[in-house]
């Protein structure tokens, strides 16, 4: 598996967080990193970005295979690739192992809600933009419904229900996406609290153009489980991105300044 690491200028000697982002196929790496801005976002906290590449054969589509029940456990198939690289990044460079954490625009933001529920002892916590629920659907067939409508033919075999720990996760979506059906943000953040105890936090507010509802689930303790932002008008982009990226809706909320904050407050516990 090909990738490009993002590492911010500083003392290589200190162990420093990493963050997985995983792109929603084309346009590719090089165009996610600009539309997400999160290289920028990371060089002020000196953080490292992996961005791995699919590996395509001929006849097969360069997203990730998130909906295949094979694509969906520990130990097999692209979470096993993809768990594999991270380990081996760590292994080569100074990174801080309690804060290796994964997100992912559309098919990439599906997949990291894949990696977060098959290995919570690798990823801290998850991002997912755009993106879809772990385990709505099980091949190929069911993936169009689930996108265009946040149907599934049956319930989502979550982490919880299979008796893992489900890691942290920061949901964001527009509400005029028109190829990832919000509700499948909306699901993602109920799949991520559920039968955790505490409360639901609302707030309205409005950030560069855009407005937005965000959700925040906070437990007992007074930890933030997950965090779901709405965010009124956008598309099928990543919100506060680059103008100039092809995936990018510069108007919205920085997408990626949050994320990293939530990441930064969300170390592993293990």
């Amino acid at each position: 598996m090909s990738y490009k690491l993002y590492t911010p200028a500083g003392d290589t000697r200190v162990a420093r967080p990493l963050l997985v982002m995983l792109h929603g196929g084309e346009p590719g790496l090089d165009d996610f990193a600009l539309s997400s801005r999160m290289n920028a976002a990371a060089r002020k906290l000196g953080w490292m970005v992996l961005y791995p590449e699919k590996p395509v054969r001929d006849g097969e589509q360069g997203e990730w295979s998130w909906y295949m029940y094979c694509h969906q456990q520990r130990g097999r198939g692209e979470p096993a690739q993809l768990a594999s690289l991270t380990r081996s990044v760590i292994a080569q460079h100074q990174i801080d192992e309690q804060r290796v954490h994964v997100a992912g625009l559309a098919a990439g933001g599906a997949m990291a809600a894949v990696m977060g529920q098959t290995y919570p002892d690798l990823f801290a916590s998850v991002g997912v933009h755009s993106g879809l629920p772990y385990g709505a659907v099980v091949d190929a067939s069911g993936a169009p419904s689930l996108r265009r409508f946040g149907r599934a033919d049956h319930e989502p075999r979550t982490g919880r229900l299979q008796g893992r720990r489900t890691p942290p996760t920061i949901i964001f979506h527009g509400t005029r996406d028109m190829t990832v059906h919000p509700s499948n943000g909306v699901r993602l953040y109920e799949d991520a609290v559920a039968g955790l105890p505490g409360a639901h936090l609302f707030e309205n507010g409005r950030e560069g153009g855009r407005a937005y509802t965000r959700r925040t689930h906070v437990g007992p303790d007074g930890q933030t489980n997950a965090e779901l932002w709405l965010i009124e008008g956008a598309g099928h982009a990543w919100s506060g991105g680059d103008a100039q990226g092809i995936q990018a809706d510069w108007q919205g909320p920085a997408a990626s300044e949050q994320m990293l904050c939530f990441f930064l407050h969300h170390p592993a516990s293990h």
